[in-house]
């Protein structure tokens, strides 16, 4: 009985001193109130520059379909993404190298990207309309031979990819024989750029002269594949010159037409691309041969006198251009003229 006194005692102690506790924390009754701060900056609305892109209006809806139903919006290739391929296969990549002038990536761009709204625009710079700014209409710097050249405006953006690669090893004239190991040796696929600048070719000695100008270097790039879009087919944010039409292809020949109003349902204006075709195909039956290419338009290695490898390089350089002398004629005619005389002259 005696412990049980001692606890209820001890409890009684430990709710008294609990009580004292709280009675110490209880607040007193507010002071007075005290001076008022300084106004602050206003903070800027938002919706006031978001909107000015992010409005889902009808045009950015139908660009947007139109890029996705585009080669570059739906190619694949963007897991070449080494120093040497990144900087056009990758968006990381290609803002990399307008940064700093260089022709590769510092390293292998990971989790690569491929090309959209913020490669070619500057997305999300200033949060302003001004975000669709180019990133560059400055000349470009050939890479297959060091020439820079200024193809005007928004074509600049275009070819600082759209151009070729210098091949490894590269024949020049008067230079030693080249030896060739792959078949994948050439300029790449992309040959737009040096063709309207009337460069990039080995310029072997012809019947034909090489220093002419493009009948379309001034027109830029967009102004053809951009032009009025048949649904996402062909024309605006496509970029593509053709489209299908109830199971048979059509030539987007509307864009031609201020230029060219006689031009008919296809793009052999005055014939320029049957003749380049007619004399590609002669240089290319030429070089099969000669069992210098196979059928499948890849180099068959080897060592070869330069003249010869760069009669190859030329032949590539046209190939992998596909507009038929639409991009310049006249030079495109000088050098398969040229190449197709020296090779049978051999």
């Amino acid at each position: 009985m005696k412990r049980v006194l001692t606890y209820l005692a001890a409890a009684g102690m430990m709710i008294v001193v609990a009580g004292l506790m709280f009675s110490c924390t209880k607040e007193g009754p507010q002071g007075p109130p005290g001076a008022a701060g300084a106004d602050g900056t206003d903070g800027k609305d938002a919706n006031a520059t978001c909107t000015q892109c992010h409005n889902f209006s009808e045009e950015i809806v139908a660009r947007i379909i139109q890029y996705n139903a585009s080669g570059h919006g739906t190619g694949m290739t963007f897991e070449r993404n080494g120093k040497t391929c990144a900087p056009c296969h990758t968006s990381q990549g290609f803002k990399e190298v307008l940064a700093s002038g260089a022709d590769t990536t510092t390293a292998s761009i990971q989790n690569p990207v491929g090309t959209g709204c913020r490669t070619c625009h500057m997305i999300h710079d200033t949060y302003t309309s001004t975000d669709w700014d180019l990133r560059t209409t400055a000349p470009i710097k050939l890479v297959i031979n060091g020439e820079t050249v200024d193809l005007g405006g928004s074509s600049n953006l275009c070819g600082k990819c759209h151009q070729s690669r210098k091949p490894n090893p590269y024949p020049e004239l008067g230079k030693a024989d080249v030896t060739i190991t792959s078949g994948y040796w050439g300029p790449h696929y992309g040959s737009m750029a040096p063709l309207f600048a009337s460069t990039g070719a080995m310029e072997i000695p012809g019947t034909m002269p090489y220093n002419v100008t493009s009948q379309h270097k001034d027109i830029p790039c967009f102004t053809c594949h951009g032009g009025q879009a048949y649904g996402a087919q062909a024309g605006g944010h496509t970029f593509y010159m053709s489209y299908a039409y109830h199971g048979s292809d059509r030539a987007n020949t509307a864009v031609c037409k201020d230029c060219h109003p006689d031009i008919g349902s296809d793009f052999d204006y005055r014939g320029v691309q049957s003749d380049i075709k007619e004399i590609l195909t002669l240089l290319e039956d030429q070089l099969i041969a000669d069992s210098l290419i196979d059928e499948t338009f890849h180099v068959i290695p080897g060592t070869y006198p330069v003249e010869t490898a760069g009669i190859i390089m030329n032949y590539l350089l046209i190939h992998y251009d596909h507009s038929l002398g639409i991009h310049n004629s006249h030079y495109t005619e000088a050098v398969l003229v040229n190449s197709y005389e020296a090779l049978i002259a051999k």
